[in-house]
Order: C-alpha cells, then structure tokens, then sequence
C-alpha cells in the first residue's frame, strides 16, 4: 500500500472519507532515498517512551518524526528519573522546534506526560496522529452520552471483574456501542477516586498496582490529594492531549486517526518515506481489543505484571495486623466454656467474605490499563530500503489481528495455526524494532520474537531499542518483573538489543546524574552504529 502524501493544510477528513480517498488513491512509485542519515533516537526518560526519528530528505535537510514523549513512576515510585524536561529542551535544540510528524501510540502517562510535563510552546507539527478509538473521546457530542452509560454500568462492569470493559454496550445500536465501549476512559478518574477511597491507605502490592495503573491512565500521580481536595483534577494526561490536540494539532485540524488497514497521510515534507498501520485492530474486528494476554509459555514469557504463578490475588483492604486467622479466634461461652463450631461452615464463611471483598475496581483498573495499550497505533516506516517497526504497547489482540489475520481472537496462538506469510515476511526483513510496552511479557509475543529472528546464515540482523526501567513494575521473584528477563535475553540473543538504562545520563539545570543499569551493556550492530550522549541513544542506519 502505497502512503498518500498531501500539503498539511488541507481539511481534516474522518475515516470513513479517508477509506474512500484510498479507494481512489492511484499508485505511485515511491523514489527510494538512501538511508544514510536516516536515525533513531532514544531519550532516557526512565519507565517511558521518547523517540525522535530523523528522516534526510536530501540537500542535507533533516525532518522530524516523534513518537511518544512520556514517562511514569510506577509501583515503586522510581519509574520517572526527572530528566524528561532536559530531554525535550534537547529535542527542541535538534530539530528547531519543527515537526514534520508527531505520533501518540496511546494515551497513557508513560507515553504522553512529557507533553504536560515539559514546555511545547515552541514546537509545531505539521501532522498528528493518534490511533482510531481516540477520537471518539476527542468527541465531546457524545461526551455526556458516554457518561451516562458510565455512571450506570460501572458497578456492573466492576462486578465482573472488568471483563466486559472492551465489550461494552454490544446489545446496544453503533453509536451507543462506540460511546459506551471507547468512553469508558472519561470516567477513569472516578474509578479511580473511588479506589483510592477504598484502598488508598492499604499497603496490599495489588492495590498498589491497581493505583499505579490508574495513575498510567491519567496521568495523576497523587490520587489521595485529588480525593481530598487538596489537589484540582485537569493537569496529566488531560494536559497532555490538549497538548497534543489543541497546540501541536491546530485545534483537531491536523489530527488524524488510524486503524489496521488505513491508509495514512503524510506530511509534504516527508519525501520518500512510506507508512503502513498496523495496528490497533479497526472497528469491524473490535473483538481483538479485549485480548489483553496470551497463554504462558506459547504466546507470551510467563505472564502480565500483576500475575505470578498462584494467579492473580483479591485485594486486601486491612493492613496484616489487623487480620486474624481461625486459630487465633478461640469464642467462650458465659461461664467461659470453648465453644466448637463445624470447620466447615466457618471454611465456607471466609470464602464467602473473602470473594465479596470490594477488589471489583482494582479489577477494572487492571482492564483499563491493558485495553488502552491495546489502543496503541502500530506503524511500519519504510525509507531508503529499511523498514522500522514501532509497536508502542499493543498486547496480544493488537498482535493477534495483523500476525494471524484471524476473524476472531484466541488466546492459545499455537491454535491459530502459522503466521501468515505477509507478517513473516516483514518481521523477518524488519531493520528495527521498538520494544512493546518496556520489555513487558505480553507485549511482545514469543511468535513475533521467533519470527523476527529466523534469518538465513550470514543475515546481519535487526536492531531493537527498549525504553526502560528496571524494578517499576513487577516481581522478578514471581517472574513478573518489567522488562522480562526472558524476553530480554531472547531479544539480546537474536538482535542486537539497545536498552536506554545502558547508559549514565546527567543533566546540568536542574542539577541530575543517574548511573547506567548495571550488567547492561550496548551492544554492536552489523550494520550502523550507536551514539551515546549525556541524555539519549541514537542508532544511525
């Protein structure tokens, strides 16, 4: 599919025109550029994205593309290293404060905080693009629409655990099943609010991951102010896409918005270049977008953060030591005689109590956190004979739909039988990867690590750049830890693995120094080389 390449200023179309455009789009033969010059840039943020792809259009001119510009703290409260600010004043240093293209995978924290976070009155974009289900929250006609399912559905939604939270609204008309499904977002902070009533003061690692994960999805990283009063709601990620939508994308008009199969427009200025989305599934194969993770050992290495071998544990409202256990309660009679009661029925009581406890909304958490990264737009450049492949964190349905082309999802891949030819053939003449979703177990499936890997001898390989940060998220004792050992070996074995922790970062207003991760090491490419400075990573095709 060949990429449409208009002047920026024309009108924003939706994407049922855009489909229609493409129809009639006649083919075009693109003139292949070198790839000298051609680089990819990774700021060291911490537990984040921050890429900055330059793309030589000739006559010794550079444009721009950024893709991401996000970091957040995470569980442990360590995920943002505080350089993000310096990163995007170096970014406005590189490339003038021009964007030929700015690209918003999803719209968690980690992906788009830097756009609050850090001063953007000096960029502009000629393009934005963001992936298809954003814009049904950009659209505020079916704002109060989408609330009103929200207010009433939530319990229900909670009360399973969150897993209809991708399917909502399906017995309903088209516009009720977009508004309900794909505007759940609108009410996170309530979700969250009423999470942090309940479990705010609890220590319990699963409430503190559901409280991170809600964090990730708007951007707050003080929940316990915002509940109180202390702290107004509107800054996080609220900033960030007004950022991105108002000031980068002129108001919406220089917004796009993609799915699987879209054929995207590009700015003028980026001669050369082709595009192709991946990713996230369109609204015909919506189904996908419930496909958070595969099954261990055959789609993904082990399991999701909060997951470990025992499964996922209920939340526990109440600190250790104010719980007690059968034996420690001994009841007595008036003349302070043992009572005995029937083990059975106290065994059934707990399990009664302990499955009535009010973890629903920790469970919600979780599946807003995972159908956001499910969201993410998934693009492959083509220029100069080298193809880059951004995944931003799209788990396993987001994968599922373009590795497998299958009508509907299943999470045991060894049942869907090979990846089609299409896919393999691209995974295996890939010249770079970003890893999906930090190093995370089921953002990159062990199909796509295989695929991607099997070259014929004397193949110089491909590149992978992982943005991350060690002890976030996860538990390397259950096997949960982000990045996952595992995947990262497999990588490292099969690629040449860059990770942005691999080197020391310093900055001097505010006054920062953080060490490399140690045992992290860079690798050295077969083809290109690697560029190390005081806050990034870039690769030179």
């Amino acid at each position: 599919m060949t990429t449409r390449t208009k002047k920026s200023t024309r009108k924003p179309t939706a994407r049922k025109a855009t489909k229609k455009a493409a129809k009639k789009a006649t083919k075009r033969t693109v003139t292949r550029k070198s790839a000298t010059g051609l680089k990819v840039r990774m700021y060291r943020v911490g537990f984040g994205d921050f890429f900055l792809v330059t793309v030589p259009t000739g006559r010794g001119k550079n444009e721009y593309i950024l893709i991401d510009c996000g970091v957040f703290k995470g569980t442990s409260g360590t995920g943002d290293i505080g350089s993000i600010v310096a990163c995007v004043n170096d970014m406005l240093k590189t490339t003038g404060g021009k964007l030929a293209l700015v690209i918003m995978t999803h719209r968690h924290a980690d992906h788009i905080a830097g756009f609050s976070k850090a001063d953007f009155s000096e960029f502009s974009a000629s393009l934005v693009w963001m992936p298809y289900w954003e814009q049904f929250n950009a659209d505020k006609s079916k704002k109060s629409k989408a609330k009103s399912f929200a207010a009433t559905d939530n319990q229900n939604l909670a009360a399973n655990g969150g897993q209809n939270m991708a399917m909502a609204g399906t017995q309903t008309s088209e516009d009720e099943d977009e508004n309900a499904a794909f505007n759940l977002q609108l009410d996170i902070q309530s979700i969250a609010e009423n999470l942090v009533m309940q479990f705010g003061a609890s220590k319990d690692p699963n409430a503190q991951e559901a409280l991170a994960q809600l964090g990730n999805a708007t951007g707050i990283e003080d929940f316990n102010a915002v509940a109180t009063g202390k702290k107004k709601t509107g800054g996080g990620n609220a900033a960030a896409l007004a950022t991105l939508k108002n000031h980068l994308g002129g108001d919406g008009k220089k917004v796009r918005y993609y799915a699987a199969g879209d054929e995207p427009e590009l700015p003028a200025e980026l001669k050369g270049l082709k595009a192709t989305i991946l990713g996230p599934p369109p609204k015909k194969a919506k189904a996908f977008l419930a496909l958070t993770d595969l099954k261990k050992g055959v789609g993904q290495y082990l399991d999701s953060m909060t997951d470990g071998d025992e499964g996922t544990k209920p939340i526990e409202p109440f600190p250790q030591e104010w719980t007690a256990q059968k034996e420690d309660y001994k009841p007595k009679d008036w003349q302070d005689r043992q009572i005995k009661y029937d083990e059975a029925i106290y065994d059934q009581a707990i399990k009664v109590v302990e499955g009535s406890q009010p973890d629903m909304l920790a469970a919600a958490a979780s599946k807003i956190e995972t159908f956001l990264n499910n969201q993410s737009l998934v693009v492959l450049f083509e220029f100069g004979g080298k193809k880059l492949l951004f995944a931003g964190d799209a788990q396993a349905g987001n994968w599922e739909y373009w590795l497998f082309k299958m009508s509907e999802p299943i999470k045991d891949p060894t049942k869907a039988g090979d990846i089609v030819e299409e896919s393999k053939e691209l995974l295996q003449t890939i010249d770079f990867y970003k890893v999906g979703h930090h190093g995370s177990t089921n953002a990159t499936p062990i199909q796509m690590v295989e695929t991607a890997t099997d070259r014929p001898a004397g193949s110089k390989g491909f590149v992978s750049m992982c943005s991350t940060e060690d002890d976030v998220y996860g538990n390397k004792d259950k096997s949960t830890e982000v990045p996952r050992t595992l995947l990262m070996d497999a990588l490292a074995k099969g690629s040449s693995l860059i990770r942005s922790d691999g080197i020391p970062i310093s900055v001097k207003d505010p006054k920062l120094s953080v060490a490399a991760r140690k045992g992290v090491k860079l690798p050295t490419p077969k083809v290109g080389k690697i560029t190390k400075t005081a806050l990034y990573i870039e690769y030179s095709f």
